[in-house]
C-alpha cells in the first residue's frame, strides 16, 4: 500500500504532469522540453521510470 507521503506526490505529480501533458500536445517545442523535464525529476523523485510513469499520466 502506498503510504500517505507517496499518495500525496504521486496525486501532486500526475496533476502537474497532466497539465504541461496537455499543453505539450498542442503546441511549440519549448513545451514538449518542459513536459519532459518535469516527468524526468518527477519520475526521479517518485522511484519510477520515466517512461512507466507517462504512461499514467491522464490525457485529459
Amino acid at each position: 500500500m502506498m503510504a500517505d507521503r507517496d499518495f500525496e506526490l504521486m496525486t501532486a505529480a500526475l496533476a502537474e504532469l497532466a497539465k504541461l501533458k496537455r499543453a505539450a500536445e498542442h503546441s511549440r517545442h519549448f513545451l514538449g522540453l518542459l513536459y519532459d523535464s518535469a516527468l524526468q525529476e518527477w519520475a526521479e523523485r517518485l522511484g519510477m521510470d520515466p517512461l512507466q510513469l507517462n504512461q499514467i499520466v491522464p490525457e485529459r
